[in-house]
């Protein structure tokens, strides 16, 4: 069985805790910890052509990023219906480093084809990436997409991040930024804030997320972002660009599939 890819199993079926639900007050932040953003120059490179089946482009155009010397592409992966686009390094100043570390953003962009159990002959999926930051310390890459599972009454909105620490060649996570129970206070507050949502859709996302608990959403970005977890591919991604916060939250497919809170931290 397919897993949803943007619903957990948490929020199926109506689920709700009791505890947090109607809590809709202002929340004290004064807990969350977050950390400084390098400031990193974003890439624009658009997506090379689609490769030959089964093959890697390697066309990708590289370019500086704002560390000396370090330059970034796009390759993508293209194989039956799947097609993903994904960053690589070079001129990282350190060969092995840089091999893991492109080893690393690869395998993550590419693992959802497994975590779902995607067939790549009759599923269809396109993801496009967008590089936020980089530089020699840190990459930051947003995934975002459709997948439509054969037989499946619709497509679905896919959204995943990355982000890498260059010189230990890991993920950097959720808990990196911020604490989870503190940002799942946030979400269910009246403070809590959208990225790129019409009054209208906001209004309907936030019916939802009144519908859910600070438990749930504590347990959600415990398991956000990579590394994946067991076998559950992430319900939750996070990233942080220039001291800003922002993280996923899954919704129904009549809401949109997913939603992007963003959290601003009094110390930025």
């Amino acid at each position: 069985m397919k897993r949803s890819l943007m619903i957990p199993a948490l929020l199926a079926a109506g689920v709700c805790l009791a505890a947090g639900c109607g809590s809709k007050n202002k929340v004290d932040l004064s807990s969350s910890h977050t950390t400084a953003a390098e400031t990193m120059a974003p890439s624009s490179e658009e997506a090379p052509s689609a490769a030959e089946e089964t093959e890697e482009s390697k066309e990708g155009s590289s370019r500086p990023s704002s560390a000396e010397g370090l330059s970034t592409a796009l390759e993508t992966y293209s194989s039956g219906k799947i097609s993903i686009q994904y960053p690589s390094v070079s001129q990282l100043g350190n060969s092995s480093a840089e091999k893991k570390v492109n080893t690393l953003l690869k395998e993550n962009a590419l693992s959802v084809i497994s975590a779902q159990e995607l067939n790549e002959e009759t599923d269809s999926l396109t993801v496009k990436c967008r590089i936020i930051s980089a530089d020699q310390k840190r990459l930051t890459a947003v995934y975002t997409g459709t997948l439509t599972v054969q037989n499946a009454a619709h497509p679905v909105s896919v959204f995943y991040t990355n982000t890498v620490d260059m010189n230990k060649a890991s993920n950097i996570g959720f808990s990196t930024y911020a604490d989870p129970g503190t940002m799942a206070a946030y979400v269910m507050s009246d403070s809590c804030q959208f990225e790129g949502l019409d009054a209208e859709a906001e209004q309907a996302v936030k019916e939802y997320k009144a519908s859910q608990s600070i438990d749930i959403y504590t347990e959600l970005f415990k398991n956000a972002d990579f590394p994946i977890k067991g076998n559950a591919f992430p319900e939750s991604f996070s990233y942080e660009d220039k001291g800003v916060i922002y993280f996923s939250i899954p919704l129904p497919h009549s809401l949109g599939d997913y939603a992007l809170v963003k959290f601003t931290p009094e110390t930025k």
